[in-house]
């Protein structure tokens, strides 16, 4: 027997970066998101800057967890429709998924390089 989900109000404030708010049911979610985050003292930005390529952390494959266990189930729903009154969401972001229903499979995937370029203590000296 399936489930049925019955949400009577969802409030969702943000949904970013490759994110996904899926409502009803899916075979298979692959949200992606690859992101560059620049900080500098300095407001000061270049045209050639922003090339995945130049760092290795985005063209590494992610590891991936391999299950051994054999595990053994059986359900039995009582009752085959899921109630709730009301969800509130603040964000979902960077790859995430949030879902009213069920799917098979999900699979996401996020990468940031984080970057600093602070001044050293002579330059903070003779601005």
């Amino acid at each position: 027997m399936q489930r049925i989900s019955v949400v009577d109000l969802i409030y969702v404030n943000s949904v970013s970066f490759s994110s996904i708010l899926e409502i009803g049911d899916s075979k298979k979610i692959t949200p992606v998101s690859q992101a560059l985050a620049v900080q500098r003292e300095v407001p000061l930005f270049f045209t050639n800057e922003g090339d995945f390529s130049q760092y290795p952390i985005f063209s590494r494959e992610l590891p991936k967890v391999k299950v051994t266990e054999t595990v053994n189930m059986e359900i039995f729903n009582q009752n085959p429709v899921i109630k709730v009154d009301s969800i509130k969401v603040n964000g979902v972001s960077s790859a995430a998924v949030m879902q009213i229903g069920s799917t098979e499979t999900i699979h996401t995937e996020s990468k940031v390089k984080h970057i600093r370029k602070l001044l050293d203590d002579k330059s903070k000296t003779n601005r």
